[in-house]
């Protein structure tokens, strides 16, 4: 038989083993089987399976990260497992290619950071990730723009559009284009602002991505947010960012909530896994 590693996709807290349910083959991690879990004290399990080490040894996972489709396939299965395990009472994601010689070296290396693992849980304990993304949409609104200049020189009459615009009127229209591309983007931005400051309160933590904002093309994306949310308040809080997405719609923001999630972006100090490499 060829020789295996232990993958560990993440700590679950149930104080029953956890089922593991079949997941489509499309969604399973390339080459794993027998996913499982595996006690670790402390109502702690670690749902791992086996891989083959041929497939996730240092030299091939070095040269699978170059491949963003090979990576992207194995982060989709990695979360997939994560995900079934969402109505635990907390769950820990570890990281992508968390690697072991063995089930006795994954429990050692728990064994080793339990105090700190046993901390991040209690904070996570109940609580669920939402994704929250803030557009500027600018077509939308140089297309409104468009329609009510239109509409202006509709003749009042017959509703027929005047041939050639006036002077006067070819200037107002270039004019609120420009309050579009400025006035408008920068009341979109306070609106972004407003909004994730407002979410900020009513939730357990919450975590801003400035970076990916200040990354995106012609800054229009105002807001990349993660929100910790009591899975007991997850209507309100859809309900809260529903309404505050219609008023907002106004000034040529676009909301995209998503989730629930494993809390991924809240885990403060994860354990250190020395991936790609494998442990033990």
């Amino acid at each position: 038989m060829s020789a295996t590693l232990t993958y560990v996709f993440c700590l679950v807290r149930s104080a029953r083993r956890p089922a593991v349910p079949r997941l489509p083959a499309s969604r399973m991690l390339p080459g794993s089987r027998n996913r499982r879990a595996i006690p670790a004290r402390d109502d702690l399990w670690l749902i791992v399976a086996d891989v083959p080490a041929g497939e996730y040894d240092e030299t091939t996972l070095g040269r699978g990260l170059s491949d963003l489709e090979w990576v992207g396939r194995r982060a989709t299965a990695h979360e997939a497992t994560v995900e079934q395990f969402l109505s635990a009472k907390a769950v820990l994601p570890m990281q992508l290619f968390t690697l072991f010689t063995s089930e006795e070296r994954a429990l050692q290396h728990v064994d080793r950071q339990r105090r700190e693992i046993l901390g991040i849980l209690n904070r996570l304990q109940g609580h669920v990730e939402w994704g929250l993304r803030l557009t500027f949409d600018e077509k939308a609104l140089r297309e409104a723009v468009d329609a009510a200049h239109r509409s202006a020189k509709a003749d009042g009459n017959t509703g027929r559009a005047v041939a050639r615009p006036s002077g006067a009127g070819y200037l107002a229209r270039k004019r609120d284009l420009l309050d579009v591309t400025r006035g408008q983007l920068s009341a979109a931005r306070k609106e972004a602002d407003r909004l994730f400051m407002t979410l900020t309160r009513e939730v357990a933590d919450a975590r801003r991505r400035t970076e990916t904002e200040q990354a995106s093309a012609g800054a229009r994306l105002l807001l990349d947010a993660a929100f910790l949310v009591p899975a007991t308040r997850t209507r309100s809080f859809r309900t809260l960012v529903g309404r505050h997405a219609k008023t907002i719609a106004a000034a040529g923001v676009v909301v995209s909530l998503t989730g629930p999630w494993p809390p991924y972006n809240f885990i403060a100090s994860p354990p250190k896994a020395r991936a790609p490499q494998a442990h033990g």
